[in-house]
C-alpha cells in the first residue's frame, strides 16, 4: 500500500493567496524523511502571478535558508485531457505560476532532505505562495509524501 511505504500529509488547505504576502503552509520536520513531494491544487488564481519558494528552517515555521527544488506542471488545466501527464521537470528557487498560463494546474513539487541546511539543524521544510504584487487572487491545495528513513508500519506525525 501507498499510504504504508510513504507519509501522506495535508499541509495546505485552501489557502486563500490573497490572505497575506507570504502565505505559508504547515512544517514538516524532515529528520525522519529522505524526500518531500508536494502535490500543489491551483484553483482560480488571477490577476497576479504567484511565487512558489521552499525553505528549511531549524524551528517550526522558521524560512531561513531558501531551497532550490525540482518541479513539474500538470499539461493541462484540471478534469480535462492531459492534466495528469506531467510536463518536463525543471528546477527553481523562486518559481513564477502565471496566473494566464497555470489557472487550475497541478504542480509538482519534488526536494531530497541533503538539500536542506542541517549543518545548521534546518529539519524543517516549509514550502510557501507569495504575493508580492499585493493584488493576487486564488487558492492552493496541498499534500505532501514524504519518503521515510526508516520504514515502519506505524504512521507518526511529520508536523507538531
Amino acid at each position: 500500500m501507498l499510504a504504508g511505504k510513504y507519509k501522506i500529509v495535508p499541509v495546505g488547505n485552501d489557502i486563500d493567496l490573497s490572505s497575506a504576502a507570504a502565505n505559508d503552509c504547515d512544517s514538516i520536520n524532515m529528520k525522519n524523511y529522505h524526500k518531500a513531494t508536494f502535490i500543489v491544487g491551483f484553483q482560480d488564481i488571477g490577476v497576479a502571478a504567484c511565487y512558489v519558494a521552499l525553505y528549511s528552517g531549524a524551528t517550526n515555521g522558521a524560512k531561513t535558508s531558501a531551497l532550490t527544488f525540482k518541479y513539474a506542471f500538470g499539461g493541462a488545466a484540471q478534469a480535462t485531457a492531459n492534466c495528469d501527464v506531467l510536463a518536463a521537470w525543471a528546477e527553481s528557487a523562486m518559481l513564477t505560476v502565471a496566473h494566464a498560463t497555470y489557472d487550475n494546474y497541478m504542480l509538482v513539487i519534488e526536494i531530497d532532505a541533503s538539500k536542506m541546511d542541517t549543518a545548521n539543524d534546518e529539519e524543517w521544510l516549509t514550502l510557501s505562495f507569495l504575493d508580492t504584487d499585493t493584488n493576487l487572487t486564488g487558492n492552493v491545495q496541498v499534500h505532501a509524501i514524504l519518503e521515510p528513513r526508516y520504514p515502519s508500519g506505524q504512521s507518526v506525525t511529520a508536523l507538531v
